[in-house]
């Protein structure tokens, strides 16, 4: 009788998938904006403080201080901020997020900018392994449960955050100092229900300005967002920005 021969099959493309390292993530995402080679993107950043460090004891009492203190409403605020969508700063654009405008270029253009950074952020958590902070203080109680399983450092939220906050800014800079703010309080969010150290917070914002600058370095992403631009303004009200 043959023996099927999809085990063996199965464990070389394991092997293959390990082997091949960030390349393989370039694979799966089809990047646009970005190369997929993540292995400098790693480099940017110092190793957490260890779980039982003073520094890590200290991060901690910080969440636990913003526990204690945090209202009804900051909690309604973080875990509508659980979403990863621009329109998650529409008001910080002068829109109206219960009556937004069509603005599908906008969307696609900052949903592929979203997909192509996520990668790069799991290679960093997967090297750097480090465990949320309810998982090592107990009395830490999380305001949103969509997060376990998954690591802590750098901050993928607030490293989305940060970018969103960078590339708005450019398309409207009329409210860059608005759209800065409101990518600070959604980092933020991440504290207030307990889910990343504040180093996770600091090292998301490192990783995004790492990644947009690469972006620019993309044909693909100044078409892009030119388009977006231009969508994004007339809906404002704002005269078309020039092409690079």
């Amino acid at each position: 009788m043959k023996t099927s021969r999809r085990p063996q099959l199965l464990a070389l493309l394991v092997i293959a998938l390990c082997a091949g390292g960030s390349l393989w993530w370039s694979h799966y995402t089809a990047f646009r904006y970005l190369s997929g080679e993540t292995d400098e993107f790693v480099t940017q950043f110092a190793a957490p403080p260890a779980a039982d460090s003073a520094a890590a004891r200290h991060e901690l009492d910080e969440l636990l201080a913003l526990q204690d203190h945090r209202t009804q409403t900051e909690v309604a605020a973080a875990q509508a901020d659980r979403k990863k969508d621009v329109s998650r700063f529409y008001a910080a654009l002068g829109l109206d997020p219960t009556h937004p405008p069509d603005l599908p270029a906008l969307q696609k253009f900052t949903d592929r900018a979203e997909a192509e950074i996520a990668p790069y952020v799991r290679v960093a958590k997967k090297k750097f392994r480090r465990l949320r902070p309810y998982e090592i203080e107990p009395k830490l109680q999380p305001c949103i449960d969509d997060v376990k399983g998954d690591l802590s450092y750098p901050s993928g939220h607030s490293s989305y955050g940060y970018l969103m906050g960078d590339l708005l800014s450019e398309l409207v800079p009329e409210r860059r100092i608005v759209l800065m703010k409101r990518a600070d309080e959604f980092a933020r969010q991440r504290l207030v229900c307990g889910v990343h150290f504040p180093s996770d917070i600091e090292a998301g914002e490192r990783g995004a300005t790492f990644l947009f600058g690469r972006m620019h370095q993309s044909a693909a992403y100044r078409e892009d967002e030119l388009a977006a631009s231009n969508e994004l303004r007339a809906a404002l009200g704002l005269a078309p920005r020039q092409p690079y």
